[in-house]
């Protein structure tokens, strides 16, 4: 009878443990503001070119002064959102060139279920990670850089 009670307590704290929330549960609403997400795809000339897509998010502003603007997650990609001149940016690069410094952004583990138009973005509030998905990605036409993305 005690093996039968220390089983069930044991399942019990194994089934609890196993719902807990996920680490990467999405925001339904987001202390941000975002009115256009857009995206670019690139590519380069180089003998070994890189590829990748460039993520355009026109007034992102967070809502309080304690909310930092972190990554972006789209197409099994991760890469960091940077300020370019009044809106966020960031370029993921699915083919490497030879060049130093050039990061590989394509993920081998990818936490979320995403459409072809779709990104979520991470934002860190009050020292957490949180996730807001963006739907709706508007597509322009594509780059072609013959030496290579520019830097910035």
């Amino acid at each position: 009878m005690k093996a039968l009670k220390s089983i069930t307590l044991i399942a019990l704290f194994i089934c609890i443990c196993n719902c807990s929330p996920s680490k990467y549960a999405l925001q339904k609403q987001a202390p941000i503001q975002l009115t256009k997400t857009y995206l670019q795809h690139w590519t380069t000339g180089v003998a070994i070119g890189s590829s990748g897509v460039n993520l355009y998010f026109s007034n992102l502003y967070p809502n309080h002064s304690s909310i930092k603007m972190d990554s972006v997650y789209f197409r099994k990609m991760k890469g960091k959102l940077t300020p370019l001149k009044g809106q966020y940016f960031s370029r993921l690069t699915k083919r490497l060139t030879n060049e130093e410094g050039n990061a590989l952004t394509t993920k081998g583990f990818f936490p979320f279920q995403l459409e072809n138009r779709e990104c979520v973005i991470s934002y860190i509030e009050n020292g957490t990670t949180k996730y807001y998905k963006v739907s709706n990605i508007e597509e322009k036409e594509g780059v072609y850089y013959p030496e290579g993305p520019p830097i910035n």
